[in-house]
């Protein structure tokens, strides 16, 4: 069953990016990518490099924002590199999931705490999603409006009040219990008791409630300055769009990368041409910006290869042990 989701998957991804690269003529494409080559095309381009290094720097602030409310004081250097190691394996695999098992891995080597590991990356992966959603739930109004569906809207408000819920669940004394008992009926394969340590782990702020506040608005930091790098790209293309139109297309998205695909692709790149097409930005103007999405954090993870390769491994814990052994 999962292999034939995985297949459907492709077929998805790869069918919609086969048509929209089809419909925008590949010739068209290239000489977008062609405007680049100017010294005012380059100066931009490099300004969304710099730009996405600052939003990773946010996001390494905001998981040391969270492992200090566990008692763990790791360095941003330290947690930067974590980060960049994550996006390069990323780059491998189907889904972001290969990275956040490696940012797991190294914290776990780094704090010698597995429950802290997993609950730290699984924190921040909500707290993202939290703030991705925020930011597109305004955006979405105006448009289920354009396209006359109000499904996506519908969704992502849906998300974003199950993750509220979430956190209030597990911050409410009476509530926690009765997730705990519930949980701890699922035994097989010590199911529940790991659930249970993770609500646990993100339990430990409830006296703490300012750090998943510092944690969200990180969040929305960083998640302001991928849209500005989508700002400067479309400058470095020559395409007429505002920074206050990129910050509605931008997390919607993000969000709609959600549905099955892999890791997005096909998905996020009809985002791009349905919104920018609405004002009146080409399709392969478009398809251009949403594949150096792709392209900048690929480029930039280099480094997290370069990390890896040259960093030395104490052997405190291996890849399988994070997976296979308890939280």
């Amino acid at each position: 069953m999962q292999s034939v989701k995985n297949i459907l998957k492709i077929v998805i991804s790869l069918g919609l990016l086969g048509y929209l690269i089809y419909k925008a003529e590949p010739a068209r494409v290239l000489a977008v990518f062609a405007k680049i080559q100017s010294q005012h095309g380059l100066g931009f381009l490099l300004l969304s490099f710099a730009v996405m290094l600052i939003a990773v720097f946010f996001l390494a602030v905001r998981w040391r924002v969270l492992l200090k409310g566990y008692g763990y004081d790791l360095s941003i250097k330290k947690l930067y590199g974590f980060y960049l190691v994550g996006m390069f394996f990323n780059n491998f695999l189907p889904s972001s999931i290969g990275g956040d098992v490696m940012r797991i891995y190294n914290v776990i080597e780094a704090t010698g705490d597995r429950t802290t590991g997993f609950a730290s990356v699984v924190l921040e992966r909500i707290m993202g999603i939290a703030a991705t959603l925020a930011l597109a739930i305004w955006a979405l109004f105006y448009v289920s409006q354009q396209f006359h569906d109000a499904r996506i809207l519908l969704s992502a408000i849906g998300l974003f009040i199950l993750i509220l819920l979430f956190f209030l669940a597990l911050l409410h004394d009476r509530s926690f219990q009765l997730i705990f008992r519930l949980f701890d009926k699922f035994t097989v394969l010590k199911i529940g008791e790991k659930f249970n340590k993770l609500f646990e782990a993100v339990r430990v702020f409830k006296s703490k409630r300012s750090v998943l506040v510092w944690a969200f608005l990180l969040s929305l930091i960083s998640q302001s300055f991928i849209v500005l790098m989508n700002y400067f790209l479309s400058l470095a293309f020559s395409i007429h769009v505002s920074l206050g139109y990129l910050f509605m297309v931008i997390p919607v998205t993000f969000v709609i990368t959600m549905l099955p695909s892999i890791n997005g692709l096909g998905i996020r790149d009809l985002g791009f041409v349905g919104l920018l097409g609405q004002i009146g930005v080409g399709t392969a103007e478009a398809l251009s910006l949403s594949f150096m999405n792709v392209i900048v954090p690929m480029l930039i993870s280099i480094a997290g290869g370069i990390i890896f390769m040259i960093q030395k491994r104490k052997d405190k814990v291996s890849i399988n042990d994070v997976l296979e052994k308890d939280v």
